[in-house]
């Protein structure tokens, strides 16, 4: 049976190998920060709502349009989401109630 030879590296330069593994150690972090901080980019935009005390004959359709006029967003999504802030149902909301509602 063949006996393998085992390789022995020196190190020849100390300040070359050095600036490799410093520069191998930036470029994996800042790659995996990139990956990581694509996904977060969105989440981490900061928004802005408005305190809205509900009034006889609202309804959430009619507050998303009166906050977001211009805006081109779905209203569907931006009920949904005042759904989640205020942990409210649509049969949970009487006048005189306070909700927040996302402003884009």
């Amino acid at each position: 049976m063949k006996e393998k030879r085992r390789h022995h590296y020196r190190i020849t330069d100390p300040v070359r190998f050095f600036l490799f593994v410093l520069i191998s150690i930036m470029i994996i972090v800042f790659a995996g920060y990139s990956v990581i901080g694509a996904s977060d980019a969105e989440a981490s935009a900061v928004r802005t709502y408005a305190q809205v005390v509900i009034q006889d004959g609202d309804n959430l359709w009619s507050i998303v349009e009166r906050y977001n006029p211009d805006a081109n967003i779905d209203i569907r999504d931006v009920i949904y989401e005042i759904y989640e802030i205020n942990d409210i149902d649509a049969d949970d909301i009487m006048p005189g109630d306070t909700i927040f509602v996302p402003i884009y």
